[in-house]
């Protein structure tokens, strides 16, 4: 099986591996940085709760309105 060889010209702003190991490395000490184990429960919990209601309550409000909304 063939392998292509690595396109250096899709490489942007800088020179190389260089660079882009910086910019990995600014990444990762922002991504750290970020929030705090309290602040991360907090989003969490909040997510939870946004899918569970779009998953469980919004399909039977849906068919409560269906109801409502027919002739029978």
């Amino acid at each position: 099986m063939s392998v292509n060889p690595v396109d250096t010209s899709v490489i942007t702003d800088g020179s190389g591996a260089a660079s882009n190991e910086q910019s990995f490395n600014d990444a990762i000490e922002n991504a750290e940085g970020e929030m705090s184990d309290a602040e991360f429960e907090q989003q969490l919990i909040t997510g939870a709760i946004t899918i569970g209601g779009q998953m469980i309550i919004m399909p039977r409000a849906n068919d409560i309105l269906n109801e409502a909304m027919s002739d029978e």
